[in-house]
């Protein structure tokens, strides 16, 4: 019985801590799509900035997917991941 409830706690542990490591990516994510956006707004090419919102709207498509989907939804209300909103990207294409 013992031994089952280590094995419980580290498979909890680990996807936790899983879990945590995949939304942080996603985060991070997010920021260099944000970033590579601001430089192609700076270029001013209009067709690279129209794929920058696309790429931009998908990555925060995917990481709120994530964010609402259980079980990761559980990690994300321990840990306060907020929603992130696509709407201000979603009007240029």
């Amino acid at each position: 019985m013992l031994t089952f409830v280590i094995i419980l706690v580290i498979v909890v542990a680990l996807f936790f801590a899983l879990t945590y490591n995949s939304l942080t990516k996603e985060k991070n994510r997010i920021e260099l799509a944000e970033v590579e956006l601001r430089k192609y707004e700076e270029a001013g090419d209009p067709k690279d900035i129209d794929n920058a919102k696309k790429y931009l709207s998908a990555v925060l498509r995917d990481y709120n997917n994530k964010v609402e989907s259980f079980p990761t939804s559980i990690v994300v209300n321990m840990f306060n991941f907020p929603k992130m909103h696509t709407e201000d990207f979603d009007e240029g294409l």
